[in-house]
């Protein structure tokens, strides 16, 4: 009796014991204090305005554009979340953009008529960028509120694009965009195979060229670092061709048709070249934030850089 009793007290000042020493040991779990945050862009009963990012994205982007193949995070924007479709789309450059009517972003805060999103959704780009959504699931309101739809995202964007926090997106500087390629051969306006092609030229002529340039902040005059390359290959300059642009004034038919200024032009000599050729140009510029800024650049469509091509014939 007196054994089992002993076995009894010895073992449970072990146990004792080893609890105390497993409650010295103990490590604390980091994830305990962790504040869990609700994904809303799947909360469901979440009444949010119809014109804020969170509402666009419950009621719009996520059941009509996030489906398989399209915006489910295979291409840009991506409309999975609220977060990756504000992120995708505010003060973000265009993949596909109309050539004819170019928008620096898909989403410019305050300017809807500046926003790409609302232009792909109005405008038949054709081929396989046709007005956007391209497919509708079963049961998608898209047809039958169509309007009402369009009309939150211009609120949303012309009430300063808020982010989910209800907070308006910084600030930013677009780079300047091209507004017209003209050159001349002594008074004569020189052609060009097509709206986009090349320009034409003799060999051995001089030709002028004029460059019009339009920015969101700076004044084309005011650009700085004004710089012409050019190349055999549209993919290589070397600094060694790379020229001063000068200004100056010239009022012509721009790359939209209207009547546009140009205020940088450079003097070019087709000496050593020969019928058939095609030389490459490209400019670059300064606004003041985008510095060394090229035109046309490794994101342009090659329709761009085919605009500032000069073609010997």
């Amino acid at each position: 009796m007196k054994s089992h009793y002993f076995h009894i007290t010895t073992a449970l000042v072990f146990t004792l014991f080893a609890c105390k020493k497993a409650s010295q040991d103990k490590i604390d779990n980091p994830y305990d204090k962790v504040v869990i945050v609700k994904d809303i862009s799947g909360n469901k009963d979440s009444a949010f305005s119809p014109s804020s990012i969170e509402g666009l994205h419950k009621n719009l982007f996520q059941p009509t554009c996030a489906n398989s193949g399209c915006h489910d995070g295979t291409f840009e924007p991506d409309f999975r979340t609220v977060q990756s479709t504000y992120n995708t789309l505010v003060n973000i450059k265009p993949i596909k953009n109309d050539p004819t009517n170019p928008l620096a972003a898909r989403v410019v805060p305050g300017n809807a008529d500046a926003s790409n999103i609302l232009y792909r959704m109005t405008v038949n780009l054709g081929g396989n960028s046709g007005i956007m959504p391209l497919v509708l699931d079963p049961g998608s309101d898209f047809p039958a509120k169509k309007d009402q739809h369009l009309a939150n995202i211009k609120k949303w964007i012309n009430d300063g694009a808020k982010d989910f926090n209800g907070n308006p997106p910084p600030s930013v500087n677009f780079p300047p965009q091209i507004m017209g390629v003209v050159a001349y051969a002594g008074a004569s306006l020189l052609p060009r195979g097509g709206k986009y092609e090349p320009l034409y030229a003799s060999a051995g002529t001089s030709v002028q060229f004029w460059f019009a340039l339009s920015d969101d902040v700076t004044a084309q005059s005011a650009l700085t670092d004004m710089k012409i390359n050019w190349s055999s290959d549209p993919s290589n300059y070397s600094i060694a061709n790379e020229q001063n642009l000068v200004t100056g004034n010239k009022t012509t038919a721009g790359l939209y048709d209207a009547n546009t200024v140009y205020g940088w032009n450079y003097t070019f000599s087709t000496a050593g070249y020969k019928t058939n050729d095609v030389i490459w140009f490209k400019i670059s510029c300064n606004d003041g934030t985008n510095a060394n800024y090229n035109i046309p650049n490794v994101n342009s469509m090659f329709f761009l850089k085919k605009y500032f091509a000069l073609k010997i014939l």
